[in-house]
């Protein structure tokens, strides 16, 4: 009895998962495979540079990086929650926020030093509070940390053994939460740096929405799991090299 409900169970399950087109059609609003072909390239050099030194190293396909993204997102938002994601994106605000949030000028040192002069200027104080209250729907607690556990752990297991007692662990992980939070406010902060404070105000709407729950907990979870392979594979690599 137990085995047919799990059988039926798991029917119903991929009768609702998201369809290969709504994630192609979110992938295509969202930018998410623009960052995701950047970060292939940004691997596969990575892996390059590390084979030009050790000429037996093993070779991953970082094109798996894009398949293992697409793979989750299907699995883990139902067809339902993906039409309510691709809702929010009729939204004018959400679209140019996405646009913004992924200019190509747009570099670590420039969002962390426009960020910087922000914070700094007391006429922006009701501006900062919306973008932080924005940032609270966009950064998801649980995610993050499993992020953190999916790909930071495993890699210091590998590689420094000896510093993966609990109590500093623990340490990492919150620093690791805190910096992630840090950077998606610096980030939310860049990319509205042109709005007006009823483009905020729809933000901040459409980011308290269950969609945007949905969303950033799945884009979270996704990055983690389509990474998670060349990250240990890469551990395992310099680790071998330590010893």
């Amino acid at each position: 009895m137990k085995k047919s409900l799990s059988i039926i169970l798991m029917f119903i399950t991929m009768l609702s998962a998201a369809t290969p087109e709504q994630v192609e059609r979110y992938l295509m609003l969202s930018h998410a495979e623009e960052d995701l072909l950047e970060m292939e390239s940004g691997f596969s050099s990575m892996q390059q540079r590390m084979d030009e030194k050790e000429a037996n190293g093993t070779t991953y396909d970082t094109e798996l990086l894009t398949v293992r993204f697409r793979e989750y997102l299907q699995k883990n938002l139902s067809k339902n929650e993906m039409d309510k994601v691709l809702e929010n994106y009729n939204s004018p605000t959400l679209l140019k926020f996405v646009s913004k949030s992924n200019d190509p000028e747009a570099d670590y040192l420039s969002i962390a030093k426009y960020a910087k002069e922000a914070k700094a200027n007391p006429e922006l104080t009701s501006y900062l509070k919306i973008v932080k209250k924005i940032n609270k729907y966009y950064s998801n607690d649980e995610a993050i940390i499993q992020m953190f556990d999916t790909l930071i752990i495993p890699i210091m297991k590998r590689m420094k053994p000896e510093e993966t007692d609990e109590k500093r662990i623990k340490k990492m992980r919150d620093r690791y939460l805190k910096s992630m939070i840090d950077n998606n406010y610096n980030q939310i902060l860049y990319a509205t740096q042109e709005f007006d404070t009823e483009e905020l105000d729809k933000l901040l709407e459409i980011s308290k929405t269950p969609a945007m729950s949905y969303e950033t907990r799945a884009i979270t979870e996704a990055m983690a799991y389509a990474m998670q392979e060349f990250m240990e594979q890469m551990a395992d690599r310099m680790g071998h090299k330590r010893k």
